[in-house]
């Protein structure tokens, strides 16, 4: 299975951080080009998030971690999704920016 990752450091206090991402699956959900389904999410209580979705028939999980410097975003989709992974990649950094900004 095809894997995903951005690193997208963030420059503010790690509490924040967490603190504003914690509506990151409302944001993807709600501003998503195509629709989603089975969205699930978890925080620990490090303020690390696991993930899972479906878009368009396919599967797509991760996890986001928070670090003192950096958002971790990395996860695993179908093959099929494989040709669109830096589209993905490109709109999970920009939504985190955005987010945080």
């Amino acid at each position: 299975m095809p894997k995903f990752k951005v690193v997208v450091p963030h420059g503010h206090d790690r509490e924040f951080v967490v603190q504003k991402l914690r509506s990151f699956s409302k944001v993807i959900h709600d501003e998503s080009p195509v629709e989603l389904s089975n969205v699930t999410e978890s925080w620990d209580d490090d303020g690390n998030l696991t993930f899972a979705f479906i878009a368009m028939g396919m599967s797509i999980s991760g996890e986001m971690v928070v670090d003192e410097s950096d958002v971790t975003v990395a996860g695993k989709m179908p093959l099929a999704a494989a040709m669109f992974r830096g589209a993905i990649e490109t709109q999970i950094t920009n939504k985190i920016q955005d987010i945080l900004t």
